[in-house]
């Protein structure tokens, strides 16, 4: 099977620091459970300021990141003002998906 990378990016809302505490704990378990199936590969919140998170799925195709963001406490609970999935093509590093022979 092709694997592909692809990156699940939210806006977060301006209040997210503040009300995310309520939410976390089923946010970071649906994490775990995305990084131990090996969907997941890297997540996390931009800092200075937090207003973005960013999430690195890899799979055949970008149906784990939209569900994850469809079953997301964060974006069901308005603490994520919009998200997007953009296929990242990775040609370099050892776990790029399409890597390029440099001579």
């Amino acid at each position: 099977m092709t694997y592909k990378h692809f990156l699940l990016i939210y806006q977060l809302s301006d209040d997210y620091l503040a009300r995310r505490g309520e939410f976390r704990a089923e946010h970071l378990s649906m994490a775990k459970l995305a990084a131990d199936e090996g969907r997941l590969l890297l997540a996390g919140a931009l800092a200075d300021p937090a207003d973005r998170a960013v999430f690195l799925f890899t799979g055949s195709d970008d149906d784990a990141p939209r569900q994850f963001a469809e079953a997301d406490p964060y974006v069901a609970n308005g603490l994520v003002r919009s998200w997007s999935v953009r296929e990242w093509t990775t040609v370099i590093g050892s776990g790029a998906a399409q890597p390029v022979a440099l001579s």
